[in-house]
This record gives C-alpha cells, structure tokens and sequence, in this order.
C-alpha cells in the first residue's frame, strides 16, 4: 500500500490519501496545479515534508536500486545525456537482457537499433512503458503517457493499464485527457491550486470536474463513456 501522510512541495499543501494494490488513480487538475509534482514527489524526486510510506517504510529511507524497483515515473518527456540506441537504453535502466516480450508487446522491434533520442513522442512513450514493463514496480507513476499516442497506442495503453491493475500493482496516471482517465481509472484525485480538493470515484469526479476546472461544463456519460464540453465555447 502506498499512503501518503501532509505531503507539501512546492504548491503541493498537506496532501494525504491512500492507494491500495491494484487501484488505477487518475490525477488530475488545471495546469499548474501540482499534478507532476505529485508524482515526481512520489517517484523520491524531491525532498518533500510530510510522509510516504511504502509497504510501510517511508519512501526516501529505500536505497535507489530498492526504490526504483518499488515505484517508478515514466516522464511527460525525456532525451538522454549519451547517445544510447533503444536497446541499450532498456538494458542499462532495467538490467534485463531478455526483452523480447516486452519488445514485442509494445510493437517496438523496429526501434531497437535507433538512438532513443531521435524518436518522435509517441515512440519514446511505447519505449518507456517497455521499460516499466520489465521493471514491473509495485507502484507505476505515469505522466501524460496518453498525450501522444494515435487511438491504436491509447488501446495498447489501456490494456497495460488494465493488466497491471489485474496483477495488484498501483497505478497513478496524470492526463489533461479526463474521458481518457475516466474509462481506465476507478479512483481520482483532484488538485486545485496545490490542495487535495477530493479524492473518490467517479461520481466525486464527475460532481467536482466545473470546479476543478473554474469553468461551466457540460458533462454527459454515453454508454459508460464520459465526454465533456465547455459550455462556454
């Protein structure tokens, strides 16, 4: 279990709640309301104030090589210092030299001989969710991983999410893409202005989403599926 304790950093102010195994949590808020900082916060980034524990230990008392196998943050973007090629990437951040499953699950064997650099968005995003993959961390930290994927990648995301859920790992996923996050989570927590304004299902998401966002929406579920629009356009 992940339990978070008076979290503060930054704009984040005393944010607690709790993640069983298993639970899908989406993030979500206005831009600049504390989202990534969240996670990176939970990904042992930052030295934050309050607690975190970890299958009861807090978490910045793990050593790196335990902690990363415990929780891990795939980025909103990320380029490389050195020149690795895709292969190289995954065995040096995993340590795995069999990844053929993972290659293949996430359709990526036509990258492998490229420098992960040169990648366009959409690619690295299927790169880093092979890396966590073969990590398998209790806790997954993911951060826009939607935001540049085609509707056939955004089905493949999906089905990991789903997946890791079934095996009772953790997931924390921030997306400004709600009706994305609506149909893989079943827990939200809503930030606004770096303070926990709820934290439930999906029926606290849908009564909190106009002030979350400051703005009149209309909100309509069809056939399980939530669409949103601003009355105001």
């Amino acid at each position: 279990m992940l339990e978070v304790r008076e979290l503060s950093f930054r704009v984040l102010k005393g944010i607690s709640f709790k993640v069983e195994p298993g639970d899908v949590v989406g993030v979500v808020g206005k831009n600049g309301a504390g989202k990534s900082t969240l996670l990176k916060c939970l990904g042992g980034y930052y030295r934050y104030r309050g607690q975190v524990f970890l299958k009861g230990k807090e978490l910045l008392s793990y050593p790196l090589n335990r902690r990363v196998l415990l929780v891990n943050y795939l980025p909103q973007e990320l380029s490389l210092p050195f020149d690795y090629t895709v292969k190289e990437f995954l065995w040096v951040t995993t340590g795995v030299k069999g990844f053929e499953l993972a290659v293949e699950k996430f359709g990526i064997s036509a990258l492998l001989d490229r420098n992960f650099n040169s990648l366009s968005g959409g690619e690295k995003v299927k790169v880093l969710l092979s890396r966590l993959y073969l990590l398998k961390p209790s806790v997954f930290l993911l951060d826009e991983p939607s935001a540049y994927l085609d509707l056939a990648v955004i089905s493949l995301l999906s089905s990991f999410v789903k997946e890791m859920s079934y095996d009772r790992k953790s997931l924390l996923i921030v997306s400004h893409d709600v009706s994305f996050l609506y149909s893989v989570c079943k827990k939200f927590i809503g930030l606004k202005d770096g303070k926990l304004l709820f934290f439930g299902g999906k029926e606290e998401l849908v009564e909190n989403l106009e002030t979350l966002f400051d703005c009149p929406l209309s909100v309509k579920l069809i056939d399980g599926e939530l669409f949103i629009k601003n009355k105001e356009v």
